[in-house]
């Protein structure tokens, strides 16, 4: 299951997702596969309030922290955020953690067009 723009499904009005919260910490054994994507600010205080959120940290899943601030402190193990260029993530996993590049696309740029 995908889930895009987290920050706007689960609000303070109620979170469709919270029927799946107990199956995290079962999710290798059922098959279950959980991508959530949302916005940097404010993931700081998810990582901690949101049951979701919360159990995959607990379990120790998989986690891509993006560019951001610091000022949300560490959110999967000790790992903040940070200034990075485009495309460029922290992977933090059980074995520890590795900085990756993504693929990235400038959706500004028609694809003909040779770069600057």
């Amino acid at each position: 299951m995908v889930v895009d723009d987290y920050d706007l499904v689960a609000t303070s009005m109620g979170n469709p997702l919270t029927p799946f919260a107990d199956l995290v910490n079962q999710s290798q054994d059922i098959g279950l596969h959980l991508v959530i994507v949302r916005s940097m600010g404010g993931a700081g205080r998810t990582v901690f309030s949101d049951p979701i959120v919360a159990r995959m940290k607990d379990a120790q899943m998989p986690a891509l922290i993006m560019s951001g601030t610091k000022d949300e402190g560490a959110l999967f193990s000790d790992v903040k955020p940070s200034p990075l260029p485009p495309g460029r993530a922290t992977l933090v996993n059980r074995s520890g953690k590795v900085m990756v590049q993504m693929a990235h696309l400038d959706h500004g740029r028609d694809p003909g067009q040779q770069p600057d």
